[in-house]
């Protein structure tokens, strides 16, 4: 009996640690790593609304849920940004409360009274930058008009003192569980931004190539590379404002904000260039000279993406300025350019697409040569 066991449990152990390692390899997937995220934060608000729930409980207050409501709406991946919503629901909050409350005195739960008052709350509040928080404010100025019962600051007051518990609650599960700080996060951002860079950038130089283009496929990655970008935007403010676990030295160099848009923008460049050429084989038969730096431009997005991700403090690509200095080479002495008959829309086209790609590959050295200095 004890040999079947210890055979049984010798079979099982490779299944287990293939198991193991499958959930590793995907883990580090863009795909893996999103979805992870999302299993993190899903987590968190869960947690946060159950505490929330128990504390308004246990103060046997009226309407617990708008605790609950405001742990899981203004939590986020980071400290900085979750700060950033619970003020502006705070403030939204107090504007509605109160205007709500003064309506309510002065002309009644009416329709009037009502209309008059949501549209007064947010046009103040939008009037005032405090554009996040408007719509709430019209949200809790209705609820306080139509449910006040018979103590409209009163009912106000216990809105707000709900909404601040809920707050109170998402910041401390946010700094306790998988707490995750603005600069770790823009890590992870900028790194799955190079990780879509590069397979847009892969499908684009295919399409020069091939003539073959893969419309959906960069529809969805196109989509992917804003997100990326808008989040990065918020990101690097938090970074700036010090709401980070990094010292000055050893954070990402701002220019790299530039320089990630700037490669978006060359790349969209060079997508735009292939689309509108009118001659595939003028393409083909200069594909020679494109195809190694595009090979060594891929492979630099990806080093990145892991080098920026993992904190690595260098990054050498010397066969990327091989690569450029061959292309460059190969395609000054071209002489069949010369000797066929090709448009010189054509020829501008080309080494429109051809230039672009060469100033990716030079920025993408800057970004490597960034990672040892501020």
């Amino acid at each position: 009996m004890a040999k079947s066991s210890n055979r049984l449990a010798s079979e099982a152990s490779p299944v287990t640690n293939r198991i193991i390692s499958k959930l590793i390899t995907w883990a580090a997937t863009p795909k893996g790593m999103s979805t992870i995220l999302l299993g993190k934060m899903a987590l968190k608000m869960a947690i946060a609304s159950a505490i929330s729930l128990i504390i308004a409980q246990w103060l046997q207050w009226e309407y617990p849920f708008y605790a609950v409501i405001a742990a899981i709406i203004v939590m986020s991946s980071t400290h900085g940004s979750t700060l950033k919503l619970g003020i502006q629901r705070l403030i939204g909050t107090a504007i509605g409360a109160m205007g709500g409350a003064i309506f309510a005195i002065a002309l009644g739960s009416n329709s009037w009274s009502l209309a008059l008052c949501v549209f007064l709350t947010i046009f103040l509040a939008s009037y005032w930058k405090f554009n996040e928080a408007a719509k709430l404010a019209g949200y809790v100025a209705a609820i306080v008009i139509l449910s006040h019962s018979e103590s409209p600051w009163l009912y106000a007051w216990h809105r707000y003192l709900e909404t601040f518990l809920g707050i109170g609650v998402a910041l401390l599960v946010n700094n306790l569980i998988f707490p995750a700080r603005a600069g770790t996060e823009l890590r992870r951002y900028l790194s799955q931004t190079l990780v879509y860079l590069e397979q847009f950038y892969r499908l684009v130089v295919d399409c020069a190539l091939t003539g073959n283009y893969d419309r959906p496929s960069v529809d969805v990655l196109k989509l992917n590379i804003i997100n990326s970008l808008l989040a990065e935007r918020e990101l690097w403010q938090e970074v700036r404002q010090g709401q980070t676990n990094e010292p000055i030295e050893t954070r990402v160099n701002e220019a790299w904000e530039f320089l990630i848009r700037r490669i978006w923008e060359h790349i969209l460049t060079m997508e735009h260039t292939v689309l509108a050429r009118q001659q595939d084989t003028f393409w083909q038969i200069l594909s020679p000279q494109i195809t190694q730096l595009a090979q060594e431009t891929q492979k630099a997005m990806l080093s990145l993406a892991t080098a920026v991700k993992s904190r690595q403090s260098h990054l050498s690509l010397p066969e990327m300025e091989i690569a450029i200095a061959n292309a460059t080479e190969q395609l000054n002495q071209l002489q069949q350019i010369q000797q066929v008959d090709y448009s010189i829309d054509e020829l501008l086209r080309f080494f429109t697409f051809f230039y672009t790609m060469e100033e990716v590959s030079r920025k993408l050295q800057r970004m490597a040569a960034m990672l040892t200095y501020k």
